[in-house]
């Protein structure tokens, strides 16, 4: 007999994502069906219609949740006082280590990342602008410090949050643990950070 879930349905509608997270990483989207859901999620699956219409809206929904939860974390990370290496390094690990922990260390990463692109490309692609911003101004505001000085280079701000969101992507494809994807995510930060701290001289020129 099931268990029904009591709460409010804001509590299952959480064991419903749970459930979905767990099973699409260990089985795959396509693998997994409303009934796997429910049952995992311990409740009748006319509940779960109670909440979603299909599938897809759970994925949707899922995704959501994951972008909420990053985009929470990289705010947390720039409003955070610290040297600037550190703070751009706590803002990629909100969505990139987050998601590298969450997704690709799943067997079934690479379906689950086709079905992000299939059904939830808006959300991201709405979440990579806002995330953009954050990266841009938090460039902006250690350069106008005098922590940074991406000009050096022939850089402004937007270019080097793009830069530093290609390598975030790029290390994934080596990474072969969570651990090893945290350590060359910090690496490369400091190692870009440190080519384009300011000089002295600079320093001293804006002050």
């Amino acid at each position: 007999m099931k268990t029904q879930l009591r709460g409010a349905p804001e509590t299952k509608r959480a064991a419903i994502l749970d459930a979905a997270m767990k099973l699409f990483s260990q089985y795959g989207y396509r693998r997994t069906s409303i009934d796997d859901i429910a049952r995992d999620a311990e409740i009748a699956k006319g509940t779960v219609y109670l909440s979603f219409k299909s599938k897809e809206e759970i994925f949707r929904a899922l995704c959501e949740s994951l972008i909420e939860r990053s985009e929470s974390g990289a705010k947390l990370a720039r409003d955070t006082p610290g040297p600037i290496d550190h703070r751009l390094i706590a803002v990629l690990e909100a969505k990139f280590g987050f998601l590298f922990e969450t997704v690709h260390r799943s067997a079934h990463a690479a379906e689950l990342m086709d079905s992000k692109n299939r059904l939830s490309a808006d959300l991201f692609a709405s979440s990579g602008r806002r995330y953009m911003k954050v990266l841009r101004e938090m460039i902006e505001e250690a350069t106008h410090a005098g922590e940074l000085a991406p000009s050096r280079m022939g850089l402004d701000a937007s270019d080097l949050a793009e830069l530093l969101v290609a390598a975030a992507h790029g290390i994934e494809q080596n990474a072969t643990s969570p651990a090893r994807y945290h350590r060359r995510l910090r690496e490369i930060v400091r190692v870009i950070v440190a080519g384009l701290s300011a000089s002295r001289g600079e320093v001293r020129a804006r002050e």
